[in-house]
């Protein structure tokens, strides 16, 4: 029996199809080890555990699709499929799609993140909103089906019946980030007639992972960015999501943030009730001090109390009248004393009156010299003064200087500015041309 021949190439070329269509798509957990972004942008490193090591690459498309980044040392979960390379005879891994392994290296992560969006002050205190105290549309953005909805419609209704308007979206899953940031901005761009006084976003309890949409970065600057006040509702008391430090006020479960978002109807009628009362008791208090002083009053001897007054109105008038006479005689003496003294204060204003005059006739001269000088200059520095000379000025029909006599000859006609006026001058090509039409 003859035994087939195989090229080099082709036999690698089988061994590539038989990797690739006995394993497919892979699943596989390990640590990264010789990492090495190349120039291209492809990374090329080691997949390992305990017991082997393969090689591994991962295509720069799929590195600046993905939202994590490969650590040397990290250990990662990675999707693909095994090949070969065969210009060196070795098999390959090709990573799709990672994301970290294990909650420690998440941990790590989120801290990193929480780190960078506190730096850029995503997380001032300073910069949280206020909480409005009648709301009236609550919006909520959760998943339409399970509990959490209708939890907080159901506490909302208890305590404060109000408006409730919910934005459906994925509370788990590689979509809900997206979604969440989506519904965050559609609820802000939402006009003034609907547009909710409060948001809630919430989700009930879940694992360390299926918690993560809500630490993502573009979900904590969507919450950061919204012009409405947001409650932060996720998971159980004991769970934090990057969103609780980017929210102007956290909720341990969605239940209270219905609660935080809503007055409490019952405590409001309760305070009514107890500040009608006080209002009614400080009332009768008044009134009855006001028919004490009343009774007071009447029993006052009324001519007794009108005599004393009329006597001190009397003695006030006699202090009045004899003030008006003094303030009268002051003001006397004070005219004559002005009297006095008018001739003086005549003559002194007579020698101001004479000083502005002369003050003001030595301006006025020194402003004439100059204003002669200066229309001197000018007409010295003007051409009129210089054609005046003697000189002339030369130019074309449409005032265009001309500065050569060889320049002149390239006009049929050109001016000549004397001091008087302008002279149309006609060059000899000009006149040439006229003599010769005569004669024609």
């Amino acid at each position: 029996m003859m035994e087939e021949e195989f090229t080099v190439s082709r036999l690698s070329a089988l061994i590539k199809r038989s990797l690739e269509m006995n394993f497919g798509h892979i699943k596989l957990t390990a640590e990264v080890s010789a990492l090495k972004i190349h120039s291209s942008g492809h990374a090329y490193f080691s997949l390992k555990d305990e017991g082997a090591v393969i090689d591994a690459v991962c295509w720069r498309s799929t590195l600046q699709r993905l939202k994590h980044q490969l650590e040397d040392g990290g250990k990662i979960t990675c999707f693909g499929k095994i090949s070969s390379y065969q210009m060196q005879s070795k098999y390959q891994f090709i990573v799709e799609k990672f994301e970290p392994a294990g909650v420690g290296n998440l941990l790590k992560l989120l801290e990193e993140r929480k780190q960078k969006l506190a730096k850029e002050g995503l997380f001032d205190p300073s910069l949280k909103k206020s909480i409005p105290k009648f709301p009236k549309i609550i919006g909520v953005i959760t998943s339409p089906t399970g509990a959490v909805i209708r939890d907080i419609i159901h506490r909302v209704k208890q305590r404060f019946p109000t408006r409730i308007l919910l934005w459906p979206v994925l509370v788990q899953g590689n979509e809900s980030a997206a979604q969440v940031e989506k519904a965050l901005d559609g609820m802000n761009s939402l006009s003034e007639n609907n547009r909710p006084d409060v948001l809630i976003v919430a989700r009930g309890g879940g694992s360390f992972e299926d918690l993560m949409p809500f630490n993502e970065e573009n979900v904590v600057r969507a919450v950061f960015r919204s012009e409405i006040p947001v409650i932060s509702a996720v998971g159980h008391e004991t769970d934090t999501t990057l969103i609780d430090y980017a929210a102007d006020l956290r909720a341990p479960t969605p239940t209270a943030a219905a609660e935080l978002a809503t007055p409490d109807r019952l405590q409001l009628l309760q305070d009514l009730e107890k500040n009608s009362f006080q209002l009614k008791f400080s009332a009768y208090g008044i009134l009855k001090r006001s028919r004490l002083r009343l009774k007071a009053v009447g029993q006052l001897n009324v001519s007794w109390f009108l005599s004393e007054r009329r006597q001190r109105i009397d003695i006030a008038s006699e202090r009045l009248e004899k003030n008006l006479w003094n303030f009268i005689d002051q003001k006397k003496i004070r005219l004559a004393k002005l009297q006095l003294l008018r001739p003086v204060l005549k003559h002194n204003l007579n020698e101001i009156d004479e000083r502005l005059n002369f003050a003001f006739m030595s301006i006025l001269k020194n402003s004439r010299h100059r204003l002669n000088l200066a229309v001197s200059n000018l007409e010295s520095c003007s051409y009129l003064s210089i054609l005046r000379k003697g000189f002339v000025w030369a130019e074309t029909p449409s005032h265009k200087p001309i500065s050569s006599a060889e320049e002149a000859k390239n006009h049929p006609k050109f001016l000549l500015n004397f001091s008087d006026g302008p002279l149309t001058v006609y060059t000899q090509q000009q006149i040439s041309l006229y003599d010769a039409e005569r004669e024609s």
